[in-house]
């Protein structure tokens, strides 16, 4: 794999290896006890499809066209750093019915053993710990089974159905409360997962967790993979949804990489967005 990718911003320009990109961030040591460093990942055409519908699967999943090797490498680079991943009930409701995009990371195949190892460097765990958000409660035990070895939390609001919160509780499965609503609201998540010890926090759902997050002026850090292509189609997420969200939420470029070699036929952005403080 040529790792050659061309630095555009900041200036000055010029080619830096894709390997290592993210990994040399530091994101386990820019949180504090009391407010844990908050980022999200996506990729998306550029007509903005981060998933799509498609024939015979039951729910959205990420076109085949964007995916491509070179970003996930990234994507597992920022999972190396992160204390705890914030993810759906959905992932698991997927994962039940085979429709998951893949296991959550930190991966075991042999391409991330660096990965593993700079955490083992580093002092964390071989694996983050896994935070559920859901409003449903609705999550199949048997898709946690594979995480077992993993702290696992799910987070709902305070009206919650209490039946199902002790159903999960009495499974041996931890509830935090977080919000006075059905699902969690992002500042009081944010707040108990510091309590729990937590400074790095990746979330890796989909456009409703980024709302919620987004909503509270938590996430600190997008990153953003833009493949140069054109889906169309009219059943899609993007980014997120929900209602809007006043005043906007600014974000300000803070690097931006070209990679011309993936995927097949175009190239793709890396670009990284700075939020806290807006």
């Amino acid at each position: 794999m040529n790792q050659s990718i061309t630095r555009l911003y900041p200036l000055p320009s010029g080619e830096h290896s894709l390997h290592g990109l993210y990994l040399t961030q530091a994101l386990h040591e820019l949180g504090s006890p009391g407010r844990p460093f908050v980022y999200s990942n996506f990729i998306t055409s550029l007509d903005g499809r981060i998933a799509i519908a498609s024939e015979n699967r039951a729910t959205h999943q990420v076109p085949a066209a964007i995916t491509n090797p070179r970003d996930w490498r990234l994507y597992q680079e920022l999972a190396g750093q992160a204390d705890l991943l914030i993810t759906s009930g959905r992932f698991f409701r997927q994962a039940e019915i085979d429709e998951a995009q893949d296991v959550l990371p930190v991966s075991t195949q042999a391409d991330y053993a660096d990965i593993r190892a700079w955490r083992s460097r580093h002092g964390l765990p071989p694996q983050p710990d896994i935070a559920i958000l859901s409003r449903s409660l609705a999550i199949p035990l048997e898709a946690l089974e594979a995480y077992r070895d993993r702290r696992i939390m799910v987070i709902t609001g305070n009206a919650a159905d209490p039946k199902r919160v002790t159903a999960l509780r009495n499974e041996g499965i931890e509830v935090l409360l977080a919000g006075p609503g059905h699902g969690a609201e992002g500042g009081e998540l944010v707040a108990r997962l510091a309590d729990e010890g937590y400074r790095s926090l990746y979330a890796i759902a989909g456009p409703d967790v980024l709302h919620t997050l987004l909503e509270a002026r938590v996430l600190d850090r997008l990153y953003l993979t833009t493949t140069h292509q054109l889906l169309a189609g009219d059943a899609f997420d993007t980014l997120t949804r929900g209602k809007p969200l006043e005043p906007a939420l600014g974000l300000q470029l803070s690097s931006l990489y070209l990679d011309t070699h993936a995927p097949e036929g175009a190239s793709q952005w890396f670009s990284v967005y700075e939020t806290r403080g807006a």
